[in-house]
């Protein structure tokens, strides 16, 4: 921890307007949307704090440490003197996350470590008081706009035991944008719940009178309902297209079913006309008619099994699944020469809906198939791995290689939105984006990489899928 400059100068000097803070042995946030408001109200809280005599400490960014020591200065406070005297103490909020953060992950024993090493540090000697210790935090703001809220609140939650030990005031400072996103709703609620006051962001601090409070109260609740009713709205709308892509694939099975079934049939009819002009090969013929009604009835079983909705969802083996896949589509892979390359190396349980899975991968292998010339190679590969995103789940993951033409990059970001294809009049743009809808609702991770340059180009699908754990399946 660095330690920096502040002590206020001997006559008051005026600070800031900014909304009052709570009392004191208390852990409050504050939302905000522009750094200089919250430079402003830090400006406030610092300065009385060390016009009273007590302790304040900034957990925070450069940018946010410079802007409020220049704040500070800009009010009289002699920052060096504080610094001398054991008052005003910085330390950098990436610096001490890394020193109890492993992997993504936050390691309480080690949390436990760096704050009695860090209050130990700061505590001073004071004649007839205990000075009161002030903390400023932006460190889980800082895991949030990183998206690990899992983090964020074990941390809150490892302060607020502290508190149960120690005298401090924490008052934890957040960009009111880290919950932009739709699913960060329930993080959100969760990050409130374990302070004991919540500061809003300045849109309404900054209302000066009741009744201009009160509008704005009422103009969020307007909006709230808005984005419920155009939420549900666009949930029903997903739901037709979902609807509408199924009955779009189960067409275009009919006729692929239609191709693979005619030609068994064409060679079961040949097979007994042969029968009724030869009788003394009838035996032969009838075995070469009834490999045929086999070939048939394995087409229909897998097709079947491709389509047929799951009461519910199971154990799934994905090294079984592709392989009944890659024999379906055979004929496809045949017809354009295509050569298929097996890599299976250990794989885990899966737990998901076999027939969704099933509409995932053949969606990647169809397109594989429609991007590649003649004589291409088609390379499947199965691992264990662990989730890329924190790097904790096993699971395992598949990839799906081919020698196609390739994707340009400027449609790499677009190929999951609905409608979006490179595949003009013959595609809908929606196989992909309910691909990676399943995926997601399996708990898993879908991602691409492609080359378009001449001699070496391809495509990569890697679809990541977590470990079927008794009591921790994802809800689909």
């Amino acid at each position: 921890m660095s330690v920096s400059t502040g002590l206020p100068a001997n006559t008051p000097v005026p600070l800031p307007d900014a909304p009052p803070y709570p009392p004191r042995n208390t852990h409050s946030v504050q939302f905000y949307e522009d750094d200089a408001f919250l430079l402003d109200s830090l400006t406030k809280l610092i300065g009385t704090t060390l016009m009273a005599g007590d302790v304040a400490v900034v957990v925070a960014t450069q940018a946010h440490r410079d802007g409020l020591a220049k704040r500070l200065r800009a009010r009289g406070l002699d920052l060096e003197v504080s610094a001398k005297s054991d008052k005003y103490f910085v330390a950098d909020a990436v610096e001490s996350l890394s020193a109890f953060m492993i992997n993504g992950a936050l390691d309480p024993a080690l949390f436990n470590t760096f704050t009695e090493h860090f209050l130990a540090s700061i505590r001073p000697t004071a004649k007839g008081h205990t000075p009161r210790l002030v903390l400023i935090g932006e460190m889980v703001a800082l895991l949030c706009l990183e998206g690990n809220f899992d983090a964020a609140l074990t941390l809150e939650r490892l302060w607020n035991n502290l508190a149960h030990t120690q005298s401090f005031d924490l008052h934890c400072a957040y960009p009111i944008n880290c919950f932009d996103h739709e699913g960060n709703s329930q993080a959100f609620l969760n990050i409130c719940a374990e302070h004991s006051h919540v500061v809003p962001t300045e849109n309404y601090t900054a209302l000066t009178s009741e009744e201009d409070r009160l509008r704005h109260i009422s103009l969020l609740q307007r909006q709230a309902r808005t984005a419920e009713t155009e939420t549900a709205a666009r949930l029903r709308a997903e739901d037709a297209l979902r609807h509408s892509e199924k009955l779009a694939a189960t067409g275009r099975l009919a006729a692929s079913i239609a191709h693979e079934i005619n030609n068994p049939l064409e060679a079961i009819s040949n097979a007994i006309y042969l029968a009724r002009s030869s009788p003394s090969e009838t035996a032969e013929y009838l075995r070469i008619a009834d490999k045929e009604l086999a070939r048939v009835a394995q087409i229909t079983k897998q097709t079947l099994g491709f389509y047929r909705e799951s009461a519910s969802p199971g154990v799934v083996r994905i090294s079984t699944l592709l392989d009944e896949l890659l024999d379906l589509y055979s004929r496809k892979l045949d017809a354009k020469v295509l050569a298929v390359r097996k890599q299976y190396r250990d794989e885990l349980e899966i737990w998901g809906l076999e027939g969704e899975l099933r509409q995932v991968f053949a969606n990647q292998i169809a397109n594989a198939i429609y991007a590649m010339p003649r004589g291409g190679c088609l390379t499947v590969r199965i691992r264990k791995t662990k989730s890329w995103h924190n790097g904790q789940r096993p699971g395992t993951a598949i990839s799906l290689v081919d020698t196609g033409s390739g994707i340009a990059q400027e449609s790499l970001t677009k190929i999951f939105d609905p409608f979006f294809t490179t595949k003009g009049d013959i595609g809908n743009g929606l196989g992909l984006w309910i691909t990676h809808d399943i995926v997601t609702r399996h708990g898993g991770e879908i991602y691409v990489r492609s080359s378009t340059s001449p001699g070496a180009s391809g495509t990569i699908f890697t679809t990541f899928l977590p470990q079927h754990q008794s009591g921790n399946a994802p809800i689909l």
